[in-house]
C-alpha cells in the first residue's frame, strides 16, 4: 500500500467504528524517544522517517506534527501524500489535540492506543477535549491492525540476550542503587514505584541488551518496594549468570507482560509513586483502579540520580572519548587521503567506514545513534541520514557535516564536526566561525551553583541573535552512560539546575535550507569551580578529542581569548590522540591541530 492508501484504510475504520479521528504518536509503551522497529507505527503510517512526530488521521484530513529539526526532511518525505505538515515549534501552531478540539464537532470521538501515551498526556487530552464534549477512546489501534493483521509486515518485538554492566564501569552496584532509591521513596512518602522508562531500568539494575538499535536498553518494566525489586521482561533471554547476578543484588525476574496482571491483582497495600509523564496511561489506570494500591503523584527520582554521573562513570567516559577521538582520526585520515586520490565516495560510504573505525576500538558496542553524514545542502536537514544507493556524492569542495557517536562499555559518545572538503564560500566561513564562537562561550562559562541549562543557553545563542540567526533545537542535551544518547532531565533548554557530574552536549549550528548546515558539538561534564564568599561556582570540563577545522575559520572574527582556547584545545587533542593512531591518522591530526594565529 502507498501512504495515502494506508491513510484511507484507517479512515474507513474510523467511519465503521463511529469515530472521527485518531492520534498516532512516535512512542512505545515505555515513552521511549527511540523505539524498536515493532513500534515505528507513526513512521509506517505517515511515510515520515524522523524520530519525533505525531500523526493525525481524521475523516477529512491527515497531518504530521514535528519539531524544527525535521521541517526540511518532513516536507520532502510528505510531498507525495495527502498529509499536511504542521511545524510544531513555530509560534501559533496548534497542538494535535488543540487542532482537533477546534475543528471537530461537539460529541466527536477521538481514538488512541492508551499504552502509547503517558498518563499525563491522557489527562491533558481528556481535559482539552472535554471543553467541547469530545470523548477519548483508549483502545483504538487501527494503524497497528493494518500493519500487523492486514499487510502482515509489522516486525516482531525482539528480545536480545541481556548482560550485566560490571561495577568497574558503573561505579555502583544495583543493590546500592536500590538502597538509594528506597531512601528517595521514603522522602516522597511512598512505599513503592512502578518504572517503565527503559533507560531508568537499565541504569537501576546495571543491565543492558540490544533490544533497540543504538540504545542498549532491555525492554522491560520494574516494580520496586521496600522489600522487593522485580524486573518484568522476557525471561528466556536472561542467561543464568545474569539471573544469578541480579538475584545476588536482590532482584527477581517475571514475564514482560505480567506487570499488567501484577498491578491489577496484587493485594499488597502499598503507596505507589506514579510519575504521570513516564507511566503509560494503561499502567497508571491499573494502579488507580486497584483498591489495595494508593497512587502517589510525583516525579520519578531515578532520572536525576542517573544524570549525576559518579567519579567512576566519568573517568570511564574520558576513556570512551579518547577511543572515539582515535576512531574519528582514523576515519578523517582515510577520507582525505581517498579524496586526494580521486576515489569516488558517497555519504553512505562514509557511514560504513566510520562504523568500521569505531568497531576497531576495544570495548565498542556499535553506534549510539544513526549517523548523520550530510554533504552540502543535505546538512541543512538536522537529522538527515544517508541510505545505501540514495546518498550524495562527495566532491572536493564545500563542507561535510558528520554527527555520530559510539557505545562503549566505558560510556556513550556524541560528536559533530563540519569539515571543508575543498574551497568554501564566505557565507560558509562566516557561519562556521560564528558557530565556534557560540560553542566556546558556553563551554567556557562559569556559573553559580543553582543555575539551570536554560539560563545559560543565551550565552551561546547571543552570537547568532546578533546576526539575526537562530537554530530550531536545544543547544545541547544530556547524555547517558552506556545508555541513551539523549538523556534528561538536564539540557540547555531545561529549568533543572545543573549538578556536579551531569554530562551535556554543546552543539549550536547554522542551517540554511538548500545551501549548507554547520554544527560543532563537544560534550562536557559539570564540575565544581571555586568556592567563593558568594557561593559555589561551577564550570564545564570537556570530554571531546577531535580537531575543529581551522581551514574554515575567519580568524579576524575571533578574539585573542578564543584563539588561545582553540590552540590549547588542539594541543590537548594532539597530545592525547596522536600516540594511539596510525601514521596516516597522525599525519591528518598534525595538519588539523596546527596553531592558529592572526
Amino acid at each position: 500500500m502507498t501512504v495515502n492508501e494506508r491513510i484511507q484504510w484507517v479512515r474507513r475504520q474510523l467511519t465503521e467504528n463511529g469515530m472521527d479521528a485518531c492520534i498516532i504518536p512516535s512512542s512505545d509503551p515505555h515513552m521511549s524517544e527511540y523505539v524498536s522497529d515493532h513500534w515505528k507505527t507513526r513512521a509506517y503510517i505517515s511515510g515520515f522517517s524522523g524520530s519525533a512526530g505525531t500523526f493525525v488521521v481524521a475523516r477529512d484530513m491527515s497531518g504530521l506534527w514535528t519539531d524544527g529539526r525535521y521541517y526540511v526532511q518532513a516536507a520532502k518525505e510528505l510531498k507525495d501524500s495527502e498529509a499536511v505538515l504542521f511545524k510544531a515549534a513555530d509560534a501559533g501552531c496548534p497542538t494535535p489535540t488543540g487542532y482537533l478540539a477546534e475543528h471537530l464537532p461537539e460529541g466527536s470521538i477521538v481514538g488512541v492506543n492508551g499504552k502509547l501515551f503517558s498518563a499525563g498526556q491522557v489527562e491533558k487530552m481528556r481535559k482539552e477535549f472535554s471543553k467541547k464534549g469530545i470523548k477519548l477512546e483508549l483502545r483504538a489501534d487501527y494503524a497497528n491492525t493494518l500493519w500487523e493483521a492486514v499487510e502482515k509486515t509489522r516486525p516482531a518485538e525482539v528480545f536480545t540476550e541481556a548482560f550485566l554492566l560490571e561495577t568497574k564501569y558503573t561505579g555502583e552496584s544495583a543493590a546500592d542503587k536500590l538502597s538509594r532509591l528506597r531512601e528517595k521513596l521514603e522522602e516522597l512518602d511512598a512505599d513503592a514505584i512502578a518504572v517503565s522508562k527503559l533507560d531508568n531500568i537499565a541504569w537501576l539494575f546495571n543491565i543492558r541488551s540490544d533490544d533497540i538499535e543504538n540504545n542498549p536498553v532491555v525492554i522491560s518494566y520494574a516494580f520496586v518496594s521496600k522489600e522487593d525489586a522485580v524486573l518484568f521482561t522476557e525471561s528466556s533471554r536472561i542467561p543464568v549468570c545474569v539471573r544469578d547476578g541480579l538475584a545476588n543484588e536482590g532482584v527477581s525476574i517475571r514475564g514482560y507482560e505480567e506487570i499488567y496482571d501484577f498491578l491489577e491483582s496484587t493485594g499488597s497495600k502499598l503507596r505507589v509513586l506514579c510519575d504521570k509523564e513516564e507511566l503509560n496511561g494503561e499502567l497508571a489506570a491499573l494502579i488507580e483502579n486497584n483498591a489495595a494500591l494508593t497512587a502517589v503523584p510525583g516525579e520519578d527520582p531515578i532520572p536525576l540520580m542517573k544524570a549525576c554521573k559518579n567519579k567512576t562513570e566519568n573517568e570511564n567516559t574520558h576513556k570512551a572519548y579518547l577511543k572515539d577521538g582515535c576512531a574519528l582520526a582514523e576515519f578523517y585520515g582515510w577520507l582525505f587521503e581517498e579524496l586526494d586520490k580521486g576515489t569516488s565516495l558517497t555519504e553512505y560510504d562514509c557511514v560504513e567506514k566510520l562504523a568500521e573505525c569505531r568497531r576497531a576500538q576495544p570495548l565498542n558496542r556499535g553506534d549510539s545513534f544513526t549517523p548523520i553524514i550530510a554533504y552540502r545542502e543535505n546538512a541543512a536537514m538536522m537529522h538527515y541520514a544517508p541510505k545505501p544507493g540514495v546518498s550524495k556524492q562527495l566532491d572536493k569542495s564545500h563542507m561535510l557535516l558528520i554527527d555520530s557517536g559510539g557505545q562503549y562499555l566505558e560510556g556513550t559518545t556524541d560528536i559533530t564536526r563540519t569539515f571543508a572538503l575543498g574551497e568554501i564560500n564566505e557565507t560558509e566561513r562566516f557561519d562556521f566561525t560564528l558557530t565556534l564562537k557560540g560553542s566556546i562561550a558556553l563551554m567556557e562559562a562559569v556559573f553559580k551553583y543553582g543555575a539551570s541549562g536554560k539560563q545559560l543557553d543565551a550565552l551561546c545563542r547571543e552570537y547568532f541573535w546578533r546576526e539575526g540567526l537562530d537554530y530550531r533545537c536545544a543547544t545541547g542535551h544530556g547524555v547517558g552512560f552506556m545508555l541513551n544518547v539523549h538523556e534528561g532531565p538536564q539540557s540547555f533548554g531545561s529549568p533543572v539546575k545543573l549538578e556536579e557530574g551531569m554530562v551535556l552536549t554543546v552543539e549550536p549550528g547554522v542551517y540554511r535550507e538548500g545551501e549548507h548546515g554547520i554544527r560543532t558539538e563537544n560534550v562536557v561534564e559539570v564540575v565544581k569551580g571555586d568556592d567563593t564568599e558568594y557561593g559555589q561556582m561551577m564550570k564545564f570540563e570537556n570530554f571531546t578529542l577531535v580537531p575543529i577545522d581551522v581551514n574554515c575559520l575567519d580568524v579576524s572574527m575571533l578574539t585573542d581569548h578564543e584563539i588561545k582556547w582553540l590552540n590549547d584545545y588542539h594541543a590537548k587533542v594532539w597530545e592525547k590522540v596522536s600516540p594511539l593512531v596510525s601514521e596516516r591518522a597522525k599525519n591528518w591530526l598534525y595538519r588539523y591541530t596546527r596553531p592558529v594565529s592572526r
